[in-house]
């Protein structure tokens, strides 16, 4: 913020401020070390009138608690947590980018959607998160069973680079915490509630799944999915669960992906996904052949494009209030731990430091070590040298792979001739590598065999579509008794007025064309015109058969591929570069 004064605050330095809310504030800060050492972090801190407020400091700890026990890369990192002065606070990692809602705010006011593979990517690892945290357990291998609770477009981060984290477990539910909800108190934001926790029942991890289906919903619809002009219309709206596919705001969106998006929506805890990893898997199956890392590039891409000024400005700010904050450090580089620095102290500590009278226990210690090492002279002089064993460590590698069949209707699935499993969807576990023949059979489709390469360790996902069989066509018999021949009457001439045929439109399909591999981009041509660069996304154009090309002669890229695009549907391109 423009007016905000870089400070020294214990250790850290305040150099920017990020956000303040009715609790608590958070800033921008720096730490310093020996040798020209420095790490950028966020300090978050309860406001200093609410310090003495027992309710609100327990959840903090609780917060920090759940935290700093969670090593993800999809999470936010918790580094310290302390009181300086009247202060509690945690220090955590600085994650350079913005949040969902500030994403979903900025393409409104561009009035431009986001692009449907960057929300399942997103959501994609929101998932990978949670399924750490919430199977996450002590160091006797006992469950914590943490609960977010306050899964919401603000609590879900993103880098300029693409990283994906989830934030603030500050309303967390664990086994671990020393503060309770209770009973009737609602917690979290109203509007990404689960129906269960809108009814103020105990909620599950299930509940998690719920807020996240919420907000992958409004990521590819752009429009809120509850929010009502109050919190009692906007409970009843959950608690109802009336939700139309987002497909009904955005038609370009696949039936396939609306089934994903309305199990995580769905009031029927049997019916909506059983954990994460069952969510995240749904939607890696989905991206398929686009891999996460693919994406991510091109999301690191989309969005520094997107926030180009916000983030010229953070930088000059960073760079103003580092300046600031290092002509501090430099007075005092060596900062004394006064009462007012209580680093690690609890909610119930005093905040003195007292003074114990001179000890002889320095003296007693020297007088052991010296007798210990005699000891061990003597031990090592008289002990017989046995040869050291060395142990081999073997890593076990994966020897079998598995493969998922996506077809466009019911069929069945054979090896051979042994039938492996019928319906739109079949899965084959436990395949050995190497080069597998299937055949699929289904009535009225012709008949297809694939050969797929099985990879060790890898679970192939592969659609395939089936043709249906032509209607056969029945010749006309001659007859075999000639008929007297049939003299005709001459009639008036006819006139024949000529059929304007209307010619026929030919519906729109759209591809998304990019680059896999390495960071970088091509001139993509279209039928032999340029149409722009990569990444690109729902670019129209008439169902059919094109020629797409991508051309970068500074990298000696030339690549082409013949696509047929299909009206109605979004069709992925991906050049490969090695």
């Amino acid at each position: 913020m423009a007016n905000f004064e870089p400070e020294a605050f214990g250790k850290y330095y305040l150099i920017d401020r990020i956000a303040t809310g009715g609790m608590a504030e958070i800033f921008k800060a720096k730490s310093y070390s020996t040798a020209g050492f420095e790490k950028v972090q966020v300090i978050k801190r309860i406001l200093a009138h609410l310090s003495d407020n027992e309710e609100f400091v327990d959840m903090f700890i609780d917060e920090a608690k759940i935290s700093v026990s969670l090593q993800h890369s999809n999470l936010v990192q918790i580094y310290d947590f302390g009181k300086i002065r009247e202060n509690y606070f945690i220090a955590m990692e600085w994650v350079d980018g913005k949040d969902v809602k500030l994403l979903l705010r900025k393409l409104a006011q561009r009035r431009k959607p986001l692009p449907e593979e960057f929300a399942v990517f997103i959501a994609h690892e929101v998932m990978k998160g949670l399924d750490y945290a919430h199977k996450k357990t002590d160091l006797r291998g006992g469950e914590l069973g943490i609960v977010h609770r306050d899964m919401s477009p603000s609590n879900v981060l993103f880098s300029y680079s693409g990283e994906v984290k989830i934030a603030d477990f500050g309303i967390a539910k664990a086994e671990m915490c020393q503060y309770d909800t209770k009973d009737g108190v609602l917690k979290g934001k109203f509007e990404y509630m689960s129906p269960e926790q809108a009814r103020g029942e105990d909620v599950t991890q299930q509940s998690d799944l719920f807020s996240a289906g919420i907000i992958l919903y409004e990521m590819l619809t752009g429009r809120r999915l509850f929010k009502t002009d109050s919190e009692i219309k906007t409970l009843e709206k959950i608690k109802s669960v009336d939700i139309k596919p987002p497909s009904s705001m955005r038609p370009e969106i696949s039936q396939r992906l609306d089934a994903i998006v309305m199990k995580a929506l769905t009031a029927d805890l049997d019916e909506r996904y059983r954990d994460a990893r069952e969510f995240q898997q749904a939607l890696l199956e989905y991206m398929y052949p686009s891999t996460p890392p693919t994406i991510q590039r091109s999301l690191s891409l989309f969005l520094i494009e997107l926030f180009s000024e916000e983030r010229a400005g953070e930088l000059d700010r960073m760079e103003a209030g580092s300046a600031v904050a290092l002509e501090l450090h430099n007075r005092e580089p060596e900062l004394a731990l006064s009462p007012e620095w209580e680093a690690g102290s609890s909610a119930g500590s005093t905040g003195t430091i007292q003074t114990a009278p001179p000890s002889r226990a320095p003296l007693f210690a020297a007088i052991g070590v010296v007798v210990l090492l005699l000891g061990v002279v003597g031990y090592m002089a008289t002990r017989t040298i046995e040869p050291e064993t060395v142990v081999e460590t073997v890593e076990v590698l994966p020897t079998e792979g598995a493969l998922v069949l996506r077809l466009n209707t019911a069929g069945d699935v054979y090896v051979g001739d042994e039938l492996m499993g019928s319906g739109p969807q079949v899965g084959l576990d436990h395949l050995q590598p190497g080069e597998l023949t299937v055949r699929i059979v289904a009535e009225d489709y012709l008949e297809v065999e694939e050969v797929i390469e099985v990879v060790a360790g890898e679970r192939l996902v592969m659609p395939i579509k089936l043709e249906k069989k032509k209607a056969a066509v029945v010749p006309r018999t001659p007859r075999d008794t000639p008929k007297d021949p049939v003299v005709e009457t001459p009639k008036d001439p006819v006139v024949e007025t000529p059929v304007v045929e209307t010619p026929k439109v030919a519906a729109l399909g759209k591809l998304n064309i990019n680059i896999a591999g390495n960071r970088v981009w091509g001139d993509i041509y279209v039928d032999g015109a340029n149409v722009g660069r990569t990444p690109k996304f729902n670019y129209e154009l008439g169902e059919g058969p094109h020629t797409i090309q991508v051309k970068n002669d500074q990298i000696g890229l030339d690549q082409s591929q013949l696509v047929n695009v299909v009206g109605g549907e979004t069709t992925k391109v991906i050049f490969r570069v090695d």
